[in-house]
């Protein structure tokens, strides 16, 4: 073999050996490449599913449709007789727990009359006035001078029209909410036998008036009035 053909034999075989080298390079790269570009994609995904709004909330992250309650006070008898109700002139229990927002909501002595409604999301009478109640807030506002509070309570999970946030959610309803607990103490505590149920109390925190039942909204502003 001459030399041209020596020297030429081994350029080729230097060239083939460079070339061999760079596709293994390629091919250590190729993998590393491949798993960050997968990690960006994946984050891109889970990113874009944590921020979607319409993305359906798993069992996890439903709202609670009770909560922690706590109750101070004297225990209001029965309503048995609206027309010697034993409670009236007794003092309102206090109570405070959290809206369906986590958002803490108290009952309290704090010198201002207040009317509370019970609401039960199963009771029919509740689904017919609760939109009656919101209607009349909507048109002439919340009444001036006194709280206004509903108490979410006596939840059943099985009963119709569950859950009860929902529900409220759908009527616009805009009174603040406290969630009962499981065992309904807040509802214990004062008295409550019927759905919806009204409270009255006047300003130096004693019970004026309690009603089970639908009351007709001229009911309620003449109990209001009797507040002031």
């Amino acid at each position: 073999m001459s030399t041209t053909s020596r020297t030429a034999h081994g350029a080729s075989r230097s060239a083939r050996r460079r070339k061999e080298r760079a596709r293994k390079q390629q091919q250590k790269r190729f993998p590393v490449f491949g798993v960050i570009a997968t990690g960006i994609v994946l984050l891109f995904i889970a990113t874009f599913m944590l921020t979607r709004s319409d993305v359906e909330p798993d069992a996890g992250n439903a709202v609670a449709q009770t909560s922690a309650t706590e109750v101070a006070g004297d225990t209001l008898p029965p309503l048995d007789d609206p027309a010697d109700d034993a409670a009236v002139g007794m003092g309102a229990p206090e109570a405070s727990g959290t809206d369906f927002d986590g958002q803490r909501v108290a009952i309290s002595d704090d010198g201002r009359p207040k009317l509370i409604v019970f609401l039960a999301h199963w009771c029919s009478h509740c689904q017919a006035e609760v939109p009656v109640v919101q209607g009349w807030l909507n048109q002439k506002g919340f009444p001036e001078g006194v709280n206004l509070y509903s108490v979410s309570t006596s939840v059943d999970e099985a009963q119709p029209n569950y859950p009860a946030s929902e529900w409220l959610e759908r009527e616009g309803w805009r009174v603040p909410v406290i969630r009962d607990d499981a065992a309904s103490s807040i509802a214990a505590a004062y008295g409550v036998n019927g759905f919806p149920f009204f409270v009255f109390v006047d300003a130096d925190g004693k019970v004026v008036k309690r009603a089970s039942g639908e009351l007709p909204i001229g009911t309620i502003e003449a109990a209001l009035a009797t507040l002031r």
